[in-house]
């Protein structure tokens, strides 16, 4: 019934979206006249978000996955000093507009998620802990990296960490202890409204260009003949942990060839076939793209050139509610790069 109910939010999204507007609009008068362009874009995307995640969380059956989006609604809001009641408004409008576009059945169902998320608006504000702890290793180095970053100094970020690897750093540990938790921490502090959004997506793009940097010294190990193929999902734009993941398995000896951001099913299929790969790993940061990976594992199970490849999944979501990757019908799921080796050896061995 849930997995229903989520098809038809999807599939009703822009009645819904245009029904809750007009609720939000009505509520109260001359509000949309004294918005200005940006703020109205502003609340438009805000509520097609709110149905968008809900729809997700209801395809996979998962409650804790929509009050966990509206946990990190109330964070944002928190630190950019915006009252809690304009979420509660918003979702109100969300379902005067489902309850009179769905049918009964599946209108009560969405609104119990509803609750749900509402309730955790009762839980005090969230602090949003610091990724980068002295008692972790390198943590100096991290601190100095973040730094640069931070300082639009891409060329000394960039050189430090080259000069670490020069110096005998593993490269897994320069992932793993300098600029994962870096990226982490960036995203604490854009939530946190200490930085923008166009700085967060500048210093990933300066730890794309130290990481393509370690390249020539990663890819020098002896080779298992084992073949991945790792690609974000659907419209998914958050990259580097999956570059990440699959660094990790080349590593480890395996054959991979990343696909990025935002890939289409059929390349996806393709890929898969054409290379004969022993896995295929899929992410999704954001929970709207959870339906779109349960596509691509479903048409990958569907092609008898794909069929007996395993399937690893990961990112965000997965790590909220453990048991999605069952729902979706993939093979396992890692919470980190270590993990993901760990499990990637384990499911093409059996």
């Amino acid at each position: 019934m849930t997995r229903e109910t989520g098809a038809a939010i999807r599939r009703e999204a822009d009645r819904l979206l245009a029904e809750a507007l007009r609720r939000q609009w009505a509520a109260i008068p001359g509000l949309k006249a004294s918005f200005t362009d940006v703020q109205v874009k502003s609340t438009e995307d805000d509520m097609r978000y709110h149905l968008m995640f809900l729809a997700s969380a209801l395809w996979v059956g998962s409650e804790e996955l929509f009050a966990d989006y509206v946990r990190w609604v109330a964070i944002l809001f928190d630190n950019l000093q915006l009252p809690r009641m304009w979420i509660v408004s918003s979702m109100e409008c969300c379902r005067g507009a489902l309850d009179d576009v769905l049918p009964a059945h599946q209108a009560a169902l969405a609104d119990s998620y509803l609750d749900v998320g509402l309730a955790t608006l009762d839980e005090p504000p969230a602090e949003l802990d610091t990724h980068l702890s002295p008692d972790q290793p390198y943590s100096e180095l991290a601190v100095r990296y973040l730094g640069h970053v931070l300082g639009g100094e891409r060329h000394e970020a960039v050189d430090l960490i080259d000069q670490s690897a020069q110096s005998g750093m593993r490269i897994d540990d320069i992932y793993r202890w300098v600029l994962q938790p870096v990226q982490l921490e960036l995203g604490r502090l854009w939530l946190s409204n200490r930085i923008s959004v166009a700085l967060e997506h500048y210093a990933t793009a300066v730890t794309q260009m130290a990481m393509s940097r370690l390249y020539g010294r990663m890819f020098t190990g002896e080779h298992t003949g084992r073949r991945v193929v790792a690609a974000c999902i659907g419209g998914e734009l958050h990259e580097l942990g999956l570059r990440m993941v699959a660094d990790f398995l080349e590593m480890d000896g395996w054959d991979s060839h990343y696909l990025g951001a935002n890939t289409p099913l059929a390349s996806i299929v393709e890929t898969v076939a054409a290379l004969e790969a022993d896995l295929v790993a899929l992410s999704a940061t954001m929970s709207v793209y959870v339906p779109e990976v349960e596509q691509a594992i479903a048409a990958l199970r569907a092609d008898e050139r794909t069929a007996s490849a395993r399937i690893l999944v990961g990112g965000y979501p997965f790590n909220v509610d453990p048991r999605i990757w069952q729902a979706v019908g993939a093979d396992g799921s890692a919470k980190d790069a270590d993990e993901a080796v760990r499990l990637a050896s384990e499911l093409v061995a059996s």
